[in-house]
C-alpha cells in the first residue's frame, strides 16, 4: 500500500482569500529597499482539520457535499457517452447503504470513476476541484449541470467520520483502487481486485461514536429532503428510492401539467389546500434565474399577533443554499411560497451563503417586478368583485404609459393630463413595443395626453365595469372612435397651421367616394363600411369595431361567438402613398389592385388581433411575390459600360417604346406578366 501526503492547492486558496499570487506560489511583499520572497507554510493536519470542521455550520452538510459530488460524476459519465455518440447508460444512480451496527454510511455512484492518479490528485490535494477542471476541458456547455467548484466538499466527510475509505474504478483503467485516510494529513492507496465490475466510486465513512445518528435511515432521509431532493439522478437508500419529486421549476412550462404544479405546491407547503396563483419565471439575462412562486389561498396570520415565516428556498443548480431566505422578497410578500434557483450565485466556500449582496439585491428586484404582475391580477379581481372596497383597491392599481415604463397609479395618471381632458385613455397589446408601434397610437404620438398601456385583457373588463374614476371616463383608443377622433382632430388642426397638405400626395376629392365604394366591394363581407380616417398619420389603414380585441379575448375564453370577421369598418389614410397608389392601380389593373387591397386588410386584421387563419394570407403573399418577381425577370437589363453607355440607353429606350406590358390571369388563376408589340 502506497502512502501519500494530503497536499494544499495553493493557487485556489489564494484566489479565495484574495491574496497576491505569482507563478502559483503564495507570497507576501515587504515595503523595503530590497524585497524578499518567502513561501507560506501550512501545517497540513491543522489545515485539513479547519477545512473539514470549521468551514461548515451544520454537520449534516457532509451528505449534501458527497451527493453533489456523486451527481457530478454521473453527469460527467452521461456527457461523455453523449459526446461519443453512445447510448446514455441506464444504470446512472446513487446508492446509500446504512449499517447501524458497524456505524457506517456508504455512498456509491455509477458515474465516471477515477484512475489511480486522479485519486491521488483529486482526493490528495485540498482545494483541487476535479469538476472545475472537467468544465475547463469541455467548455461552458455543462455549467448548469456540474455542481462542484471548490474542491473541499469531500473533506467534509471528516466532520462525522474518523476514517474514510474510497473505492473507485474508471472506464479508462482496468484496475480498481482503494484510498484510505483518517484525516490526519496522510492517506494510503492500493489496488483492490475484483471490486467493481463496471465503473464508479464508493465512499464508506466510519462514523465517530458521537455521530452515529447518520447511520440511521430517518436522519439520512431528512438530510436528503432538506438539501438534495432535486438531484437529477435517483437516490436509493437501503434499496428504496427517495427523491421522487422532480425540480419542475427548471423545466419548460409547456411540459408541466396543472397536476404537476399542484403536487409540487403540496410538497413545498405541506398543505393539501390548492394555491391561488402561481408565477413560473425563467430568464437568462441579466441573471440566470429559474423560479416557481405560489400565492396561497389563505394565510396563518391572525390579528397581527402571528406573522407568516418566509417560505422561499434559494437554490443553486438544484442544491439548497438557504431555506426561508428573507433577502429575496420584501417583507410584505412573506406569504409567498416557492423556490428560486440562480446559477450565477457567487457562493462562499461552504456553499451555505453568498458573497455578493449587490447581486442578491438585483435578484430581489427582478422577482419583485414579476410578482407585481400577480398582485395586479389579485387587485383586479377585487376591483371587479368587491363593491364595498372597489374604490380603495382601484387606487392600488399600477400601470405603465406610453410616456414612461414606470408603474403609476390612476391618480398619478390624471395629474399628468392636460387641462380640459376628461378621459382616461388606454390601449391593450401583447407587449409594450407592439403597443408603441401600433397604428392606433398615432393620434397620441405627438400629443401631451398619456395613454395607459396594458398587456392583460382583464384590465379592460375592469375598466368597462367601473366605467370611470375620479369623474374621468375610461376610453379604449382601439374601439371608442368618437373620443379618439376628438384628439385626432385637435392634432390635425395644429399640424395644418404648421404645414399645407400637398395635393399630389392625396386622393382627389372627386375620387374618394368611388374608391371607398370599390374598396368596400372588394373586401365584402369582412368590411361593411369604408371611411376616411381622422386619426392616422403614417399607416395606410386600420380596422374599427365596437368590440375591442381585449373584449374579444374574454368572449372567446367564455365560448361566446363574436362574428369577428363580419361588418367591420375600415378607416383609410387618403394621404398614405400605398392608398394613393392603390387608387391609381385599380383603374389600370384590377387584379393587382384586388390583391393589394386584401393584403392591406390582412395587415389591419393582424394589428387588431383579428387574424385567425394565416393560410389565405400566405397564399396571397405568394401571388404578389410571383407578380413582382415575374415583372423583374421580364424587365430588360442592359449593362452600361464604357463607350457603349449611350448606345445601351438608346436600345433600352427603343425597346420600351416598342413593347407594352400586360398582366393576365392564367388557367391556374395566377397572375402573369406578358409583353406585346405596340399596334
Amino acid at each position: 500500500m502506497k502512502k501519500g501526503l494530503i497536499r494544499l492547492s495553493s493557487n485556489y486558496l489564494l484566489r479565495q482569500s484574495k491574496l497576491f499570487s505569482t507563478n502559483n506560489r503564495l507570497v507576501f511583499r515587504f515595503c523595503s529597499a530590497k524585497q524578499e520572497k518567502h513561501e507560506f507554510k501550512a501545517e497540513t493536519k491543522k489545515l485539513l482539520d479547519i477545512v473539514a470542521k470549521s468551514i461548515y455550520t451544520d454537520k449534516d452538510v457532509f451528505l449534501r457535499e458527497l451527493l453533489s459530488n456523486a451527481s457530478d460524476a454521473l453527469e460527467k459519465q452521461r456527457f461523455l457517452a453523449t459526446q461519443k455518440g453512445e447510448q446514455v447508460p441506464s444504470d446512472l444512480e446513487i446508492k446509500i447503504d446504512l449499517d447501524e451496527q458497524k456505524r457506517t454510511i456508504t455512498i456509491e455512484d455509477s458515474g465516471i470513476g477515477m484512475t489511480k492518479q486522479e485519486m491521488i490528485d483529486n482526493l490528495g490535494t485540498i482545494a483541487r476541484s476535479g469538476s472545475k477542471q472537467f468544465l475547463e476541458q469541455v467548455g461552458s456547455q455543462m455549467n448548469d449541470k456540474i455542481i462542484g467548484q471548490f474542491g473541499v466538499g469531500f473533506y467534509s466527510s471528516f466532520i462525522v467520520g474518523d476514517t474514510v475509505e474510497v473505492v473507485s474504478k474508471s472506464e479508462r483503467s482496468d484496475k480498481t483502487y482503494v484510498w484510505v485516510s483518517d484525516g490526519t494529513g496522510t492517506f494510503e492507496i492500493s489496488e483492490a481486485k475484483d471490486y467493481f465490475q463496471g465503473r464508479g466510486t464508493k465512499i464508506t465513512i466510519h462514523l465517530r461514536p458521537d455521530q452515529a445518528i447518520f447511520s440511521k435511515k430517518a436522519e439520512v432521509l431528512k438530510t436528503i429532503q432538506r438539501y438534495s431532493n432535486f438531484i437529477n439522478y435517483p437516490i436509493v437508500v437501503n434499496g428504496e428510492r427517495q427523491n421522487i419529486v422532480s425540480a419542475i421549476w427548471v423545466r419548460n412550462k409547456n411540459e408541466i401539467t396543472p397536476e404537476d404544479y399542484n403536487k409540487f405546491y403540496e410538497y413545498i407547503s405541506n398543505s393539501k389546500l390548492a394555491y391561488k396563483y402561481k408565477l413560473h419565471y425563467s430568464t437568462d439575462a441579466p441573471l440566470s434565474i429559474k423560479a416557481l412562486l405560489y400565492i396561497p389561498q389563505t394565510h396563518m396570520e391572525k390579528y397581527g399577533m402571528q406573522m407568516e415565516e418566509f417560505d422561499i428556498s434559494l437554490y443553486c443548480k438544484k442544491i439548497l443554499i438557504r431555506k426561508n431566505c428573507r433577502e429575496l422578497l420584501p417583507h410584505f410578500l412573506r406569504f409567498v411560497k416557492g423556490v428560486v434557483d440562480c446559477e450565477d450565485l457567487p457562493l462562499n466556500i461552504s456553499r451555505e451563503g453568498y458573497q455578493d449582496t449587490a447581486l442578491i439585491a438585483k435578484l430581489k428586484s427582478k422577482l419583485n417586478q414579476r410578482l407585481s404582475e400577480i398582485r395586479q391580477v389579485t387587485l383586479l379581481e377585487g376591483v371587479a368583485m368587491d363593491d364595498e372596497h372597489r374604490n380603495s383597491m382601484t387606487k392600488l392599481l399600477r400601470f405603465q404609459t406610453n410616456k414612461s415604463e414606470d408603474f403609476i397609479s390612476l391618480d398619478d395618471y390624471i395629474s399628468k393630463l392636460p387641462q380640459g381632458i376628461n378621459n382616461i385613455y388606454y390601449y391593450l397589446a401583447p407587449t409594450r413595443q407592439q403597443a408603441l408601434t401600433s397604428p392606433y397610437m398615432e393620434p397620441f404620438s405627438n400629443s401631451e395626453i398619456p395613454v395607459i398601456l396594458t398587456m392583460n385583457h382583464m384590465d379592460e373588463v375592469v375598466f368597462k365595469q367601473i366605467n370611470e374614476y375620479s369623474s374621468k371616463k375610461f376610453v379604449n383608443i382601439e374601439s371608442d372612435q368618437a373620443e379618439v377622433d376628438k384628439v385626432a382632430q385637435k392634432s390635425t388642426e395644429e399640424n395644418e397651421k404648421k404645414e399645407e397638405t400637398n395635393v399630389e400626395t392625396t386622393i382627389p376629392n372627386d375620387e374618394i367616394t368611388p374608391f371607398c365604394l370599390w374598396l368596400k366591394n372588394e373586401l365584402n363581407p369582412i368590411i361593411s363600411q369604408v371611411q376616411i380616417s381622422k386619426r392616422l398619420k403614417t399607416s395606410p389603414a386600420i380596422i374599427v369595431s365596437a368590440i375591442s380585441s381585449g373584449m374579444r379575448q374574454v368572449m372567446h375564453a367564455m365560448g361566446q361567438s363574436t362574428d369577428d370577421l363580419k361588418n367591420l369598418t375600415l378607416e383609410i389614410n387618403v394621404q398614405n402613398p400605398i392608398i394613393v397608389n392603390l387608387n391609381k392601380v385599380r383603374k389600370s389593373n384590377r387584379v393587382i389592385a384586388s390583391l393589394a387591397s386584401k393584403q392591406i386588410l390582412d395587415g389591419c386584421l393582424l394589428s387588431s388581433g383579428l387574424l385567425r387563419d394565416p393560410k389565405e394570407v400566405v397564399e396571397r403573399q405568394h401571388k404578389i411575390l410571383n407578380v413582382l418577381l415575374t415583372s423583374e425577370i421580364n424587365t430588360p437589363i442592359i449593362e452600361e459600360v464604357g463607350a457603349y453607355r449611350e448606345e445601351a440607353v438608346k436600345q433600352k429606350d427603343s425597346k420600351k417604346d416598342d413593347l407594352d406590358t400586360e398582366i393576365i390571369i392564367d388557367s391556374d388563376g395566377n397572375p402573369q406578366v406578358v409583353k406585346k408589340n405596340k399596334k
